[in-house]
Order: C-alpha cells, then structure tokens, then sequence
C-alpha cells in the first residue's frame, strides 16, 4: 500500500506551517512509514495533485486547521463532500490550490484515493512571522503520532 503524506502551509505566516513543520520534523526523526512518501507542498496545492498522478492508495494531509476551537487543538478527519467549496460555475485555479482545492482537482483528474485524511491544527496566529506559537508546537508530537497512525 503506497501512502502519500502532504505537508500544507506558508512557513512564513506563523501557524500557517504546521504541516510543513510536521513532515520536516517526521522526516528529521525517521518517524515516516516505510512504504509512505512525503511532500513538501507549502502553498503549491497543484505539485501535490502531480504527484497522486503517481498512483497511491492512501493520503495523508497536514494543515492548519480553523474551526474556532482553542488554539493547539488537533483535528482529524475526513474531507466531506468537497463540491461545496466550489461555487457553481467555477474553475480550479492552479495558482490557488489549498488543499480543498487540490482535493477537488485530484478528484476531478481522478487520481485521488478512496482514503483521504486530514491532520490539522487550529492555529494561535497566521501572521507575518517565522515559527509556530507555543500551543501550535505543542501539538507537534501528537500531530505526527496521528499523521503515522493514518498512514498505515
């Protein structure tokens, strides 16, 4: 079973790059299932769905979160009908492609796996700035447990 793990996120915006923070820190740490791959998508929502073109059979998204909870919270799910992100009539912008988007595309192209989860982090601030907040880098360890458990 092949698993693709993506890191979401703008390092430069705080919060924002929790989920390239996790995939740097799995990979640091050798905590990346063997039979997975991870990638760096940052912003990049289109260089993800190049690479499920690849052909995988699970992915796993990391991302900061909102879902006005406290900040540090960590959410995992699966995406729901992702249809409803997309207004009617409108197109797929490859320069825009957080990942509800690059899912929407993936799924368009069909290349995106029955098994997709989410491992996000509801953030403290997504401003200008280098580094996560305190209770975002708190949930560093819990998020990569969960990111390994979903990737098996």
């Amino acid at each position: 079973m092949r698993t693709l793990i993506a890191g979401f996120g703008n390092v430069l915006l705080g919060d924002d790059g929790f989920g390239v923070e996790v995939i740097h820190r799995m990979e640091r740490e050798s905590l990346v299932p063997e039979h997975a791959e991870i990638i760096e998508v940052g912003i990049g929502g289109f260089d993800f769905v190049l690479r499920l073109m690849d052909g995988y059979d699970r992915v796993v998204i990391v991302d900061a979160v909102c879902r006005r909870q406290p900040a540090g919270t960590l959410h995992v799910f699966h995406p729901g009908e992702l249809n409803s992100v997309l207004q009617p009539g409108e197109n797929i912008d490859p320069h825009f492609t957080e990942p509800a988007r690059a899912l929407i595309m993936a799924r368009q192209l069909g290349v995106l796996p029955l098994a997709v989860t989410i491992v996000g982090c509801e953030p403290l601030t997504c401003e200008l700035g280098m580094g996560l907040s305190a209770p975002v880098a708190a949930a560093l360890p819990l998020a990569m447990e969960a990111v390994r458990n979903h990737a098996i």
